[in-house]
């Protein structure tokens, strides 16, 4: 906890006490709003991160994890503003992108969406196509393929490149229940 000290003066005596007020640290209120997104209670998550949210300067990291709940509470335009906030000071960050790129698809932007993930994938600067090899086309993949592929991203889920690169190139072609299922095995 981070102290904060500040001087109280009191109208009658001219008597000045100090008062301690204590703030929650940033890494304490993300680490508190994440363990609230796994357990599926984003609405909580909101509530942690709020008092991080009313100050005048939001830290980017606050942004991307209040869109992140948003949108998981359907509220996709504020979502979007604050993931697009978000962007604004980190334009070429994975994770932003492909939230944003989810929630829009949520929203059924289908095009912004594909937009988000045409960035991220960019942004990876990593050749997908050689991964998506066995999905047959881009275009109208392959349903078992793409188990295949989930199953293989799931049994090495610390392969986070190639689940981040499956997921924008999917994504950028339009098939985002296949994105939220590598982007699930983020999660595990």
């Amino acid at each position: 906890m981070l102290g904060i000290t500040f001087l109280k003066t009191e109208k009658k005596t001219d008597r000045t006490d100090r008062v301690k007020i204590t703030k929650p640290d940033l890494n304490e209120i993300l680490s508190r709003a994440r363990e609230a997104m796994a357990t599926r209670l984003p609405m909580k998550a909101i509530s942690i991160l709020t008092p991080y949210l009313k100050l005048d300067d939001i830290p980017p990291v606050v942004m991307l994890a209040a869109g992140k709940a948003l949108g998981e509470l359907g509220r996709y335009p504020e979502a979007l503003d604050m993931i697009e906030s978000y962007l604004s000071k980190n334009p070429s960050s994975i994770e932003g992108l492909i939230s944003a790129g989810l929630i829009s698809a949520r929203a059924c932007e289908f095009s912004r969406a594909i937009n988000y993930f045409r960035r991220a994938s960019n942004a990876l600067n990593i050749k997908a196509r050689l991964l998506l090899e066995p999905l047959g086309s881009l275009e109208n993949p392959d349903p078992v393929a793409i188990e295949d592929l989930v199953a293989t991203v799931e049994s090495n889920p610390g392969d986070t490149d190639k689940i981040l690169a499956l997921a924008c190139a999917l994504g950028s072609a339009g098939h985002f229940r296949a994105v939220e299922r590598f982007v699930d095995c983020l999660k595990v």
